[in-house]
């Protein structure tokens, strides 16, 4: 009697223990790739809606505008909508893929996805197509704030990085007045700035001409500008990465 007592606590105890294997073999356990992917997304994700979000200038230097001047503005934002659908479709399929359980095209992803980010953060040399801006002040009339709005405009036009004289342009970079004359991270720029730009050229050097903007803004205080694109432009400064 003592024997079947036995067995039957043994029995629903092993029954248990077999639900429990199953439950746990059935359970969702991501992979060391899907949860860098997934990271990876989530940064892509924010920089996107940083972009989209960003407020524009004001609606008063373009009222002047020649009407070619306003057709050649709403092409320049129909290319950056067309950019960021383009995007959106093609993480849209590769999300398809990942959950479909392609885990070599996962680490593909991550390491385009990586690159990507080492050239957004200033780590690595980028070379490719661009544009090479060139300012000669003479004068000492162009200030930080030009030059921070010249960087914006061109990552607004899609620079995938950006080179102010010596220095790599982060997220950090930051831009000052002095009497040596411009700042940037500290080192001076000179009276003959040089700004590399890499992205679409035609793209970026619309950016740098649009009524009231760097180039008209430059000149405007007696400053020297232009705006060369070139097919192979190289930025080979980078910040140097630090233990924390």
């Amino acid at each position: 009697m003592t024997d079947d007592h036995a067995d039957s606590v043994d029995q629903p105890t092993a029954a248990t223990s077999s639900r429990r294997d199953l439950l746990a073999q059935l359970a969702y356990q991501p992979s060391r790739p899907h949860l860098l992917i997934g990271g990876l997304f989530l940064v892509l994700g924010l920089l996107i809606t940083i972009v989209i979000l960003r407020p524009s200038g004001g609606v008063e230097e373009y009222r002047s505008a020649r009407t070619e001047d306003l057709i050649r503005i709403l092409d320049d934002l129909d290319d950056r909508q067309a950019r960021l659908e383009a995007e959106s479709a093609r993480l849209a399929t590769l999300e398809r893929d990942l959950l479909a359980g392609s885990t070599a095209e996962a680490i593909a992803e991550a390491r385009r996805q990586l690159d990507a980010l080492r050239v957004m953060t200033g780590v690595a040399p980028v070379s490719g197509p661009g544009v090479l801006v060139t300012i000669v002040d003479t004068e000492g009339q162009v200030d930080a704030g030009l030059l921070l709005d010249a960087v914006q405009e061109l990552r607004d036009a899609g620079a995938e990085a950006i080179q102010v004289g010596q220095t790599r342009v982060v997220v950090d970079t930051w831009f000052a007045d002095s009497e040596q004359g411009v700042l940037v991270d500290g080192a001076p720029v000179g009276d003959r700035v040089e700004i590399r730009a890499i992205g679409d050229p035609d793209t970026l050097a619309a950016a740098m001409s649009i009524p009231g903007g760097i180039a008209e803004s430059t000149r405007t205080r007696g400053a020297e500008f232009s705006a060369t694109t070139t097919p192979d432009l190289t930025i080979s400064v980078t910040v140097p990465v630090t233990e924390s």
